[in-house]
């Protein structure tokens, strides 16, 4: 899977810690390997965002992305609260 990321998510990203940031891109390669890694949680979301998916990065972050093709969009980072408002 090919991966994109919104300047954004970059943004957002910028704000985590630096283990946070480590786990992040050990995620980011996991899903480019295999998107429904169940280490991930992928799942479709609902309401408002739907037809987007998003994964856990850690127990209360989020990435939160669309898929265009073969390419994952990755648009919004952030705690549990933060990308589901």
């Amino acid at each position: 899977m090919e991966v994109e990321f919104s300047s954004h998510f970059l943004d957002q990203a910028k704000k985590l810690t630096q283990k946070e940031k480590e786990v992040l891109a050990e995620k980011v390669e996991l899903f480019r390997k295999n998107p429904r890694d169940p280490r991930l949680k992928t799942h479709a979301l609902t309401g408002k965002l739907k037809g987007s998916f998003s994964f856990s990065v850690t127990y209360s972050k989020r990435a939160i992305f669309v898929l265009s093709g073969n390419t994952a969009i990755f648009a919004e980072m952030g705690t549990h609260d933060h990308v589901y408002r």
